[in-house]
């Protein structure tokens, strides 16, 4: 089980609907009053695994790795909202600062710890120990709903987005200190090991505008919007007031 969204009922205000991914890469749905979640198209073949859901106006959403787009209903039911838009290997959905539906396309590629290697049946066997993901470019997407397609956008303005596989958020730049918005903040685990921390992740930063890419620690005209972190952050529960 991964990323799960929250969504309470109009209908009636004590009753909510979870929706989350299998691990079979299919949707979950679950509903107040249930025993058990309910996993959404089983038995009717094998479809594109699902990346990303989200709750946007109000209802529920999810994506799969082509980029198609369903909403669910709290009956379980799917209703197709965006045809595919094939090119990057995983898909986020986020909600805009202007509340449109936004998607957003990540491009992997594979790179080997060592430069100089025979690919040999010894080799085969221990792949995974040699052959890593790392994050290369970003392609940003707004819903027409009429058409149900991507529009590809060449610019964010002075949006910025946070992308992450446990959530992702939009923010105008005007409401983040030392951010000139149009970029992209991602965790990427490649970049982390390159700067030694094997096994973690680490924050990457994407500018449309230039296309350039890399660690957020490359890009010291971000750190103010994370350095300092907030005290809620730092100090233990019993130290913070939220009043």
């Amino acid at each position: 089980m991964e990323k799960v969204v929250m969504m309470w009922l109009d209908s009636e205000p004590s009753e909510f609907v979870l929706l989350t991914i299998h691990l079979s890469g299919k949707l979950v749905l679950f509903r107040s009053g249930d025993r058990t979640w309910t996993i959404i198209g089983e038995g009717m073949g094998m479809d594109s695994p699902y990346d990303d859901v989200i709750v946007h106006q109000g209802k529920l959403f999810g994506v799969d790795n082509t980029g198609k787009v369903v909403s669910v209903s709290k009956d379980a039911d799917l209703t197709l909202v965006a045809n595919p838009v094939f090119g990057g290997d995983k898909k986020y959905l986020v909600q805009s600062s202007r509340d449109q539906l936004l998607l957003v396309d990540m491009y992997l590629s594979i790179d080997t710890e060592e430069e100089n290697f025979d690919i040999g049946e010894e080799f085969m066997g221990h792949l995974a120990q040699y052959m890593r993901e790392r994050t290369v470019r970003f392609k940003v997407y707004r819903l027409d709903a009429e058409q149900k397609a991507w529009v590809e956008l060449g610019s964010l303005g002075d949006t910025v987005l946070f992308i992450g596989d446990d959530s992702s958020f939009a923010a105008s730049s005007s409401d983040l200190y030392g951010c000139k918005g149009n970029c992209i903040f991602f965790v990427d685990t490649y970049n982390a090991r390159e700067l030694g921390g094997l096994g973690k992740e680490d924050d990457g930063v994407f500018e449309l505008e230039s296309g350039s890419m890399g660690p957020l620690v490359n890009y010291p005209e971000y750190h103010k919007i994370f350095w300092p972190p907030p005290r809620w952050l730092l100090s233990p529960p019993s130290e913070v007031s939220f009043l």
